[in-house]
């Protein structure tokens, strides 16, 4: 017995983890909509879907799963551009479930038609249209896996006439997301705590990288006698229960966070992508630590650079490091 294809997307879903879908109701997502309200997501609906993007986007941050937004065709889908752009920079698993004109429309100008295709492929890890009823889970399982594996924006464009469809079901895809433990290798660290202990006045720089590894990077700022600045993003993570904590550098920034930055002769980046270069250290060695390898560098030259998770990094690099006594450098940043 065939099965409706908009209740395929929505069972996708919810085994992905999604647990809130955001949007407005109305026209091509009417079906969806429905299947939505039989299962076990919730619907939010907005009064705009702008607001409904970035809802998702702190949702997938802050909850760390997976979270889904949902338009009608023509300006319902568009409206999300904003809030989408924002959530794929920042590496936030979501997905928008694009609805669409009935295909025997499509390339005719038809009222509401857009190429949602050519709108969000710059802001997204996935961007594709169901073109088949045949298509709808296995479609709606890689866009959903690309979310959670990329962190980013999944977009799935889907025709209302997909969505009315009734197909067989017989194919088990499922969304398999691994989460491997990634660090750098024991000679690279070698060379990080060569570097770290052979200088005299280090800082701690982090970013939203430094998610659930604020123990481990205590431990290391303890062992190096090392003030701890942050991003603002970061702030959630390494600001509280944090006695090295100097704030922030930058336009927004404070006093002891801009000089320390400047005045270390070494700088431990960790998770962080501060684009401003300008308030980079121009003579310190800069350690770079970050999971995507394309940060590497592209701020400010940098000294050395490993791909690897904040957390496992830390965990390995402690045993190498020389504890320090001398605790100056930290406190005169830390009071100021």
């Amino acid at each position: 017995m065939g099965r409706l294809v908009a209740d395929i997307i929505v069972e996708v879903l919810q085994s992905a983890g999604v647990k809130h879908c955001y949007g407005i109701v109305g026209d091509t997502l009417n079906l969806i909509a429905r299947s939505l309200e039989k299962s076990e997501i919730e619907w939010v609906s907005m009064r705009h879907e702008e607001v409904g993007a970035f809802a998702a986007q702190a949702e997938a941050q802050v909850a760390d799963r997976l979270t889904a937004v949902a338009g009608s065709c023509g300006p319902g889908s568009l409206h999300f551009i904003n809030g989408i752009y924002e959530a794929n920079r920042n590496r936030a698993p979501v997905i928008l479930i694009a609805s669409q004109i009935i295909r025997d429309e499509l390339g005719f100008d038809f009222i509401q038609e857009v190429d949602f295709k050519q709108v969000y492929r710059d802001c997204s890890v996935f961007c594709d249209m169901i073109h088949t009823p045949e298509q709808a889970r296995r479609k709606t399982v890689i866009a959903c896996q690309t979310a959670l594996a990329k962190r980013g924006v999944a977009v799935l464009i889907v025709p209302a006439d997909i969505s009315a469809s009734v197909v067989d079901d017989n194919i088990p895809y499922a969304v398999h997301v691994a989460r491997p433990v990634t660090r750098p290798n024991d000679a690279d660290l070698a060379e990080i705590a060569e570097i770290l202990n052979g200088s005299e006045n280090v800082v701690l720089y982090g970013g939203s990288g430094c998610q659930g590894a604020h123990q481990e990077i205590l431990a290391v700022a303890n062992k190096l006698k090392a003030p701890i600045a942050h991003t603002s993003r970061a702030k959630d993570f390494l600001e509280y229960d944090n006695p090295y904590n100097i704030g922030m550098t930058g336009m927004l920034g404070n006093e002891a966070g801009y000089h320390a930055l400047l005045d270390c002769d070494a700088l431990l980046m960790l998770g962080a992508d501060f684009a401003w270069r300008q308030f980079y250290p121009n003579k310190a060695k800069i350690v770079q630590v970050d999971i995507d390898p394309t940060h590497l560098g592209r701020r400010h030259p940098i000294t050395k650079g490993v791909v690897g998770d904040v957390k496992a990094t830390m965990e390995a690099l402690l045993p190498m490091l020389v504890e320090r006594t001398d605790a100056s450098f930290r406190s005169a940043y830390v009071k100021r």
